[in-house]
C-alpha cells in the first residue's frame, strides 16, 4: 500500500472505530450485557487489524517528523488493543468496582489513540 489515498482510507477505518468503540464503552457503563461485551471484542479485532494495516502503509506521506507520531499511534493503538481485550473477558458478574476501572482504563486508551491520531494528521506534519 504505497498510495497516499490508502493513509485517507485507513484513518478513516480508524475514526469510525474508534467512534465506535466509545460508545461501545459508554454502553456498557450503563448496562453490562453480552451484546455489549461482544460489541467490545468486536472493535478490539478490528484495531487489531488496522495496527497490522498501519504497518504497511508508506511512512514517506508525513515529513520526517511525522513518523515518530505513526510510530506513537501504533504504540496508542496497541494499548488500546490491550485494554480492550481485558474488558472484554472480563466475567458480567464482577463486582462493580473492578468493571468501572477496566471501562475507565479502556476510555483513557480510546482517548489516547484519538489523541494520536489527531497529531498524526497536524498540518506542518504533512507533506505539500
Amino acid at each position: 500500500m504505497q498510495n497516499p489515498l490508502f493513509w485517507i482510507e485507513w484513518l478513516d477505518r480508524l475514526d469510525r472505530v474508534l467512534s465506535s468503540a466509545r460508545q461501545d464503552i459508554a454502553s456498557l457503563k450503563r448496562t453490562a450485557n453480552p451484546r455489549s461485551i461482544e460489541a467490545i471484542d468486536r472493535s478490539k479485532r478490528q484495531l487489531a487489524g488496522l495496527i497490522n494495516d498501519l504497518r504497511l502503509l508508506d511512512p514517506g506521506v508525513f515529513a520526517t517528523s511525522a513518523t515518530t507520531g505513526a510510530h506513537a499511534l501504533q504504540s496508542a493503538l496497541e494499548t488500546t488493543v490491550v485494554k480492550l481485550g481485558n474488558l472484554a473477558e472480563i466475567p458480567a458478574a464482577s463486582a462493580p468496582g473492578v468493571l468501572d476501572r477496566m471501562l475507565a482504563a479502556s476510555d483513557a486508551a480510546l482517548r489516547d489513540s484519538c489523541y494520536e491520531a489527531a497529531m498524526l494528521l497536524t498540518p506542518h506534519r504533512r507533506r505539500a
